[in-house]
């Protein structure tokens, strides 16, 4: 076929600019370029000049004289054998005014009508004046069959349409008009097209092909998942079915017959349904059954089942695949070599289960996830090579039943075809420096150019994606997807490998391709400076090997210029180049690290760029967040920022970190519901920056309860993405961590292990009780997702010391957490003591579990192992482990692992986190030896319990039990709700406070008629003479004489106690029990 083209560049330019354009062919071989001016001969005479896939007219485009012109530049490419592309016609306006150049990245969409349109706009200032200023940008439609809705026509660089939005078989154009702000005649416009392709119709039967069946049942067949694509799923398709049935014999297809003779009757349904013994059974080839399904306006499309029918009575198996796989007409699934894809086995009856692939692969390799029961089949593709790309496979599921004289078996089959990768030229990194005749692999750190270009790519599926990163100092920086095939970055000092990888439209992955470049400052000058804690300068430059915060210092080298980066940062932000920021943002980060390791920066100079760099990033997610434009690679690039800029915790102080932590909370919530999940290595960059959080923060900043939160957060987020058998996982020398589902009926989500962060071979693990799903109240039909995580520094909790990782455990299911407290059978967490402590005979530790700035052993008991603990606990948060000896800051009730906030509450517009003041109520340094204990629910949040009710509560419970207010303590409050799960607005729907309570006593006897007192009648009473909401008894009191629990004479009380882990309410709505993180108050 004849090659296509496609041409990229800037719509205008003025007097000042270059023009640079850029032609992209899917010609697997290099192919000629043709460039011309169809309007302008002196620019014709130099275009022809040029063969490559580029064009760069030098500054002031001498060759483009004309002003206030439009110029209408063509260029064709033609390939190895001589095949010639359509001429794309580009035009180009000279404008007579200084004004900042626009061009789209991609220059046009092609998409379908569920996929999602994405496009961002490259701005750059006119070099025609130095002044900059604030980009003002609005998007409008120019033209299309339908209204594009005005909220996502926004004012920021970037366009989201969201799949679905577009009318199909229909062409949009949409144009982004750019403006200074301190300058409104200052002005750029561009337009894009926008193609909304059409699809074929889908015919699919359910079940899979080939299977087998018995002539004695009779045999279903639904077409009812059949489809037209460029209709939404919830919509009426619109479709006719017709079926077929043939049989092979004597070489030729002929028309099936029932046992009668007649011709098969066939239905014009969505299903078919054949009655038992109508079909003989099968010999030397199976029945062929064919849906077609038709629609006006499009082609027929039809899809063919092999059916094997047999005399005996068998079980009938139906596959349902997930996953990355494509549906192809033939039945068959196309999947890439790096693809996770699944199939679930149904079998009619209970039997043994079993898989088989064809040509012969080893089941038991790791690329292979095989539940236990035989019903699920997991391929796990990443990394493993398992199945060669080209090649099929024929997967089969059979499940045998013992009858009455012997074992029947039925079966199902699926067909997979491995997708080739795309296939091109290796990838290279030059300097750009205006010579394209050589390669230049040298240059100066962040204000020198790097392009990395990947020329020629090509793939039979099309849709060519391309993603770069690169590697400095063991740290890894990666990019977002685009369909751009090059890259302009600016690079940190030191010997950096820069990587690239191609993708095409079903998400088959090149190789990584590697190239590297050295990086390094201008010649090196002394001179002696005098410096008093900032950065010094000197004639543009920032010196720096600053040995001490102030006085005199020799500099040996003039090796960076912050005040001109800042200033490249500041451009980029106004411009709206977002994505251009995150890749200037990553090289100034190991920068500053670079130049603090070998002494050039100060750690309080460090810091100080941190914080620069950091504003940046700040407002530029803030913007996009508001814009609802959050994209899930942009996300993902921002996480691995967040993490690499927290990596030193010496760069951090509380104030940066705190706002990081927000910035981190804004991109992992999904608020707007923009991104569907975050992918695993996004995930492993949020929870590594979680693990940076803990090693530089402290408990009094609240940092381990807003880590948590976050861990909680990325945990939902990413099992969305997940299928039954999948799991995530990361680890490094700072944290470790697995997300997975499991189906509910496998057992692989009872117990599991991970590499401690620490390694050393090590691990932390867990096992669940047999009761705990009926305890847990876990839902049979719905997949389990669990999150296990250890992170290596835990910061001082109540001035002690952990010797051993903190670990989280939680578990959810349907998108909701899962709470867990209260169990009678305790859950095992096995942590391994850290090597200092491992060092040290006999030590001894103990388990605790932290809440918030607090640890207590609250529903935990210790076993000590040979190296380290296995925390014995009723309830699920976060544990860690303590010296023995060590002291609790309170005893507070756990929060359960159903109980952290979700994504979006606790947070404010743009991000900034909203802390509820801990309430004031004194405990005791001891608590009472000898007690009344009772927990109730009040309808209150956690900020509506201030301190004067508090006050009110105790002068409340102290009336109704007839004690003065010293005698009675707070030990714990427990903000606990009910929600309707939305993506959108995740909208409270309730929400109570758990208080939990003590009244103490001189004698158990004593504690026993104070008991009596409380029941809910009096409590009531007393409370609502303080002022109070009305209370409900979740724990009756209790007489506690030394911390053991005594026999009680309390009155019974009535009132109805509602179960903590399953809120009517929510049981109603088709929720789950959530809620806040508890606090213990001191």
């Amino acid at each position: 076929k004849d090659p296509s083209l496609s041409v990229s560049g800037p719509k205008s330019i003025d007097q000042c600019a270059i023009l640079h354009l850029k032609a992209a062919s899917d010609s697997p071989r290099p192919p000629t370029f043709l460039w011309r001016c169809l309007n302008h001969a002196g620019l014709n005479t130099a275009l022809q000049a040029f063969t490559a896939s580029q064009v760069l007219l030098a500054g002031g485009t001498p060759d483009m004289p004309t002003l206030d012109f439009e110029y209408e530049i063509g260029v064709t490419a033609t390939d190895l054998f001589g095949s010639v592309s359509t001429e794309v016609i580009f035009r180009v306006l000279k404008a007579s005014a200084p004004a900042p150049q626009l061009f789209f990245q991609p220059a046009s969409s092609g998409v379908t009508r569920s996929e999602t349109v994405e496009a961002r706009a490259l701005t750059v200032f006119s070099q025609c004046t130095d002044a900059t200023s604030q980009m003002l940008f609005q998007w409008t439609q120019v033209s299309g069959p339908t209204t594009i809705p005005a909220q996502y026509l926004g004012t920021i660089s970037q366009l989201r349409i969201p799949g679905g939005t577009l009318q199909a078989a229909s062409t949009y154009v949409v144009a982004l008009g750019i403006t200074m702000s301190d300058d409104l005649s200052k002005t750029s416009s561009s337009e894009m097209v926008i193609s909304v392709e059409t699809l074929p119709l889908v015919a699919r039967i359910k079940g899979g092909a080939p299977r087998r069946a018995s002539t004695r049942a009779i045999l279903t067949l639904d077409a009812s998942s059949s489809r037209d694509p460029d209709v939404s799923s919830s919509a009426a398709q619109g479709l006719s079915y017709a079926w077929a049935c043939t049989l092979a014999s004597d070489g030729a297809a002929q028309a099936c017959r029932d046992t009668s003779g007649a011709l098969l009757a066939l239905a014009s349904a969505a299903s078919l349904e054949v009655p038992a013994g109508a079909l003989s059974a099968t010999t030397d080839a199976p029945y062929e059954f064919t849906v077609t399904v038709s629609k006006p306006g499009k082609s027929p499309a039809g899809y063919t089942l092999a059916l094997t029918l047999v005399e005996q009575a068998i079980p009938n198996v139906e596959l349902t695949a997930a996953g990355d796989g494509v549906r192809q007409n033939d039945g068959s699934f196309k999947l890439n070599a790096n693809s996770v894809f699944s199939l679930t086995a149904a079998c009619s009856a209970t039997g043994t289960q079993t898989w088989s692939i064809t040509p012969a692969v080893a089941l038991a390799a790791p690329a292979f996830s095989l539940s236990a029961q035989g019903d699920l089949f997991v391929y796990l593709g990443a990394g493993s090579n398992a199945l060669v790309p080209g090649n099929s496979y024929r997967i089969t599921s059979e499940c045998a039943v013992a009858g009455d004289v012997e074992t029947v078996t039925g079966s199902a089959q699926q067909v997979v075809v491995v997708n080739s990768p795309p296939l091109g030229l290796p990838c290279e990194t030059c300097l750009i420096d205006g010579d394209d005749s050589t390669c230049v692999t040298t240059g100066e750190p962040v204000f020198d150019l790097f392009r990395i270009s990947c020329d020629n790519w090509a793939d039979s599926d099309g849709g060519l994606e391309y993603r770069f990163g690169y590697e400095a100092d063991g740290k890894v920086i990666a990019f977002d997807w685009s369909s751009a095939s090059s890259l302009d970055v600016r690079l940190p000092s030191g010997t950096i490998v820069l990587v690239a990888q191609v993708r095409d439209a079903l998400g088959a992955l090149s190789g990584i391709m590697y190239s590297q470049v050295a990086v390094a400052a201008p010649a090196a000058r002394r001179r002696l400076l005098s410096v008093s804690g900032g950065l010094a300068s000197d004639a543009g430059n920032s010196d720096s090997g600053v040995e001490g915060e102030g006085g005199r210092a020799l500099l040996a080298t003039v090796v960076f210029d912050w005040t001109r980066a800042e200033t490249l940062m500041t451009t980029e932000l106004q411009g709206g180049n977002y994505g251009t920021l995150n890749e200037l943002a990553s090289s100034l980060i190991l920068e500053a690290d670079r130049q603090a390791l070998e002494g050039s920066l100060t750690v309080t100079q460090a810091r100080e760029q941190k914080d620069t760099i950091f504003t940046s990033l700040e407002s530029a997610v803030a913007a996009v967040h508001e814009a609802q434009s959050m994209s899930s690679g942009y996300a993902c690039t921002s996480l691995n920022l967040a993490s690499a800029i927290s990596a030193d915790p010496a760069h951090l102080d509380s104030a940066l970190l705190s706002r990081i932590l927000a910035h981190v909370a804004l991109l992992v919530s999904d608020e707007h519901a923009t991104v569907a999940s975050l992918l695993p290595d996004c995930a492993a960059s949020a929870l590594s920056f979680m693990a940076n959080a803990l090693h530089a923060g402290d408990a009094s900043g609240n940092v381990i309860t807003r880590v948590e939160e976050g861990v909680a957060a990325t945990f939902r987020e990413t099992a969305a993405g997940l299928i039954s058998g999948q799991a995530a996982s990361s680890t490094s020398n700072a944290s470790s961590s697995s997300i997975s589902r499991a189906s509910f009926s496998g057992t692989e989500w009872a117990a599991l292990s991970l590499p401690a962060p620490e390694g050393n071979g090590l691990v932390v693990e867990y096992a669940l009780p047999a009761a705990f799903a009926t305890q847990a109240a876990l839902d049979a039909q719905s997949p389990v997702d669990v999150l296990l995580a250890a992170f290596h520094w835990v910061p001082e909790v109540g001035g002690v010391r952990a010797v051993a990782p903190l670990v989280t455990l939680l578990f959810s299911q349907n998108g909701q957490a899962v709470p867990v407290r209260d169990l009678t059978d305790p859950i095992s967490i096995s942590i391994p003591f850290n090597a200092a402590q491992r060092a040290i005979p006999a030590f001894q530790g103990k388990c605790v579990f932290v809440n918030g700035s607090t640890i207590s052993t609250f529903g935990v008991t210790t076993l000590h192992t040979a190296t380290g603990v296995t925390c014995r606990t009723s309830h699920l948060t976060s544990f860690t482990v303590v010296p023995a000896d060590a002291a609790e800051s309170t005893t507070p009730a756990p929060a359960s692992s159903g109980t952290t906030a979700a994504s979006g509450e606790g947070q404010g517009s743009g991000g900034e986190t909203t802390t509820t003041p801990a309430p004031t109520t004194v405990l005791a340094t001891v608590l009472p030896a000898t007690y009344t204990q009772m927990v109730v629910s009040l309808p209150l949040s956690l900020a509506e319990f201030t301190s004067a009710k508090q006050d009110g509560f105790r002068a409340g419970v102290a009336s109704a039990a007839g004690v003065t207010l010293d005698k009675v303590f707070i030990t714990s409050v427990e903000e606990v709700t009910a929600r309707r799960f939305s993506f959108r607005s995740r909208r409270l729907l309730a929400t109570s406070i758990e208080v939990d309570f003590r009244v103490a006593a001189d004698s158990a006897e004593l504690a026993s008629a104070l008991a009596a007192k409380l029941d809910a009648g009096s409590l009531n009473a007393a409370l609502a003479a303080q002022g109070l909401p009305e209370a409900t008894v979740v724990s009756a009191a209790a007489v506690f004489e030394n911390g053991a629990a005594q026999p009680s004479e309390a009155a019974e009380d009535t009132t109805p106690a509602p179960a903590s882990d399953s809120p009517p309410l929510a049981a109603i709505i088709g929720g789950a029990a959530g809620g806040g993180a508890g606090i213990g108050l001191l």
